[in-house]
């Protein structure tokens, strides 16, 4: 019997050390197997430790938060005599854990729990990580929470994020907030050592331009979205107080490169714009003295180190669909998309990026302006085939019987591109044949402000992602600005967001780049900068029901 134990025991514990070799290397799936391979892995404590805590990272992998939890909570894991590395890697994973779950103070609680077992770098980055889970949560949400906090720490590290995000649009005013902060928590960690971002706040306001120009197209086919753009970047500035002089040069009728060697003569330190991609292109190929915040990636996908391209790319959101569909393990995609331009340069961008996930796109259909998509989604569905079977089989048996048609089986999910007046007329017909459990996708061009209720109620189940100004109400300046300027809750919504988030954006630049995985939160999106200088927009996710978008969590499965 000992002898059947012992083997039980080195066999267990080779499957542990293959599946933690497997984890390691990236094997995720591997690793899975390789454990679910041990029929017992509570032989001995340390078994069972190492099995609890594997499976937990594994899960953790596989985005299933709750379920990490719940192994982390295991009773054999509570009373066993943890190692202090187990102890920082069992936080970590909880952290994690919840972190997945959308519970960012409990996340940070873990975090805060292991902080003082740690030392140097490995400290350092794990009160970067405190930070940064805390400022997931908005402003108001910080700051109530920091009231109610019991322990010292975690009020401190709230109190210091709910400034952050409060006065994020303001670096002066975040600077003076943070001196008051450290003056109050001089003992807190975070005061020893501040996050990478506030440790740079006093640079970013000492550096900042005095003569800012806008480089924008007030006139013809753009003028509309070029001054609901100045609109929100002047409105920002002004709520800001800032000292610094703005310039407007209107480009509907000038050359760019000339307007942009012109402002250079006028002292101009930094220039905002242009807002055409073929004039994002022309700047690019210039040797730029002064930074330059495009408001347009370039149709070639120019790059300069001078020049940083920020805008309403719709590729950010297909890329959002992308890793939604990944994230539920939806491996089928059916789609629908306009027969026109945009929507062959859409579809193109999400076939190639849905192809990077090993996804299949099983079936596409196009349309036009017609007012009936019956028979359009009938073939793609194939119902049409259904419909042929059930005939044949009246005419052989010669007899009238009950008949409802089958659509295909190998669907996971539709990806739609459309905009609402389409929307509304192909949602329900897929309904209507006997698609209506299968997820429907799209991106923000679905939904526009002036839609009423009644009308949008066609388009109930849809999932998309949008910018936050169009989902949330986010600060007090955006309030203002929708107030003042009736195109702020209409059509021109997201440029009005474009010009407020280009203000936050230019004092930022070099805290975008320098830092790793710094982000700004902003009214079109959580931002980021790449390597390549491009400006990367992660946005909120929505789904209609009863006729209004309501924001939602990333689904996770």
């Amino acid at each position: 019997m000992r002898a059947e134990q012992s083997d039980d025991i080195l066999a267990t514990t080779l499957r542990l050390s293959a599946a933690l070799i497997a984890f390691d290397l990236g094997e995720v799936l591997q690793a899975q197997r390789i454990l679910e391979l041990i029929v017992n892995p509570h032989l001995t404590s340390e078994t069972s430790v190492n099995f609890l805590t594997l499976r937990a990272a594994v899960a953790i992998a596989n985005q299933e938060g709750e379920l990490a939890l719940s192994l982390l909570a295991d009773n054999r894991l509570q009373k066993a005599t943890l190692t202090q590395d187990y102890q920082i890697s069992i936080g970590r994973l909880r952290s994690d854990a919840y972190y997945l779950s959308r519970s960012y103070i409990a996340s940070a609680r873990e975090r805060i729990y292991i902080d003082q077992l740690l030392s140097g770098r490995d400290r350092e980055n794990n009160q970067e990580v405190i930070f940064s889970t805390l400022l997931e949560m908005p402003a108001r949400s910080l700051a109530s929470q920091a009231s109610k906090a019991i322990t010292s720490d975690l009020r401190g590290w709230l109190a210091l994020a709910a400034l952050t995000r409060q006065y994020q649009n303001d670096p002066l005013r975040q600077l003076q907030e943070l001196n008051k902060w450290q003056t109050a928590w001089s003992h807190h960690p975070a005061a020893a050592r501040l996050p990478a971002s506030l440790n740079m706040l006093s640079r970013i306001v000492s550096e900042q331009p005095s003569k800012i120009a806008l480089l924008l197209p007030l006139q013809g086919e753009f003028g509309a979205a070029g001054k609901a753009i100045r609109d929100g970047f002047l409105a920002a500035h002004y709520e800001q107080g800032s000292q610094s002089t703005i310039i407007i040069y209107d480009s509907t009728t000038e050359n760019v490169l000339e307007i942009a060697q012109r402002a250079k003569a006028d002292g101009i330190e930094l220039i905002v714009g242009p807002l055409a991609k073929e004039s994002v292109a022309r700047i690019a190929a210039l040797e730029l003295q002064i930074p330059i915040l495009a408001l347009n990636r370039s149709v070639d996908q120019s790059l300069n180190p001078n020049l940083y391209q920020f805008g309403l790319a719709p590729e950010d959101e297909i890329k959002q669909v992308v890793q939604q569909a990944q994230r539920e393990a939806l491996k089928h995609a059916l789609v629908i998309y306009p027969e026109n331009e945009w929507g062959f340069r859409n579809f193109q961008t999400f076939e190639m990026d849905w192809a990077k996930t090993g996804g299949t796109i099983v079936d596409i259909a196009t349309f036009t302006n017609q007012r009936d998509y019956s028979e359009m989604v009938k073939a793609l569905l194939n119902i049409d085939d259904s419909e042929k079977r059930s005939n044949d089989l009246r005419r052989i048996i010669g007899e009238r019987f009950e008949f409802t048609p089958r659509r295909r089986q190998d669907i996971h999910f539709i990806f739609l591109l459309a905009y609402p007046n389409e929307a509304r007329g192909i949602n329900p017909t897929l309904g209507h044949f006997y698609a209506e459990d299968i997820p429907v996708y799209a991106t923000s061009h679905i939904y526009e402000f002036s839609e009423s209720w009644i009308e949008a109620i066609d388009l109930d189940g849809i999932r998309f992602c949008d910018i936050p100004w169009k989902l949330t109400s986010f600060d007090a300046i955006q309030t203002r600005i929708k107030s003042t300027w009736s195109g702020a809750k209409g059509q021109l919504a997201p440029f009005y967001a474009v010009g407020l988030d280009a203000h936050q954006l230019y004092p930022r630049l070099q805290q975008l780049k320098e830092i790793p995985d710094e982000r700004l939160f902003g009214a079109t999106g959580v931002l980021r900068l790449n390597r390549d200088n491009v400006i990367e927009r992660e946005l909120m996710w929505a789904q209609f029901k009863d006729g209004t978008p309501r924001s939602t969590p990333i689904i996770v499965q």
